[in-house]
């Protein structure tokens, strides 16, 4: 449901984006993925599905994850292969007890 709220957000801003979560049928999540992977200007929206993109610049995790191995996990889908990316963690503010979980991690808190 998150997904699909982060989507239609990000939509009604008319911004290039797309979601893929468990209650789209394969073939759609399949068609959304090669654009994704053909696009150089847009923004896939999606649940934790263990997909990997090659390029992806920025990682966006809309509130926090089960645990810090998959904080961590969600990271590594940025700036692989020696390349630059960044990750932005937005969460509630009953969520930031988490924060005391990947503290010793380099964050920068906005």
């Amino acid at each position: 449901m998150v997904t699909s709220l982060t989507y239609h957000l990000l939509r009604d801003m008319k911004l290039n984006v797309r979601e893929i979560h468990s209650r789209k049928p394969q073939l759609y999540r399949t068609r959304v993925s090669d654009e994704f992977k053909e696009s150089k200007q847009m923004i896939l929206v999606s649940s934790d599905d263990g997909i990997s993109y090659p390029g992806v610049t920025l990682v966006i995790q809309v509130g926090i994850p089960s645990d810090r191995e998959q904080y961590i996990h969600r990271l590594g889908r940025t700036g692989r292969e020696g390349k630059e990316g960044e990750g932005v963690l937005l969460i509630a503010p009953w969520e930031e007890y988490f924060l005391n979980k990947i503290k010793d991690l380099p964050l920068e808190k906005f």
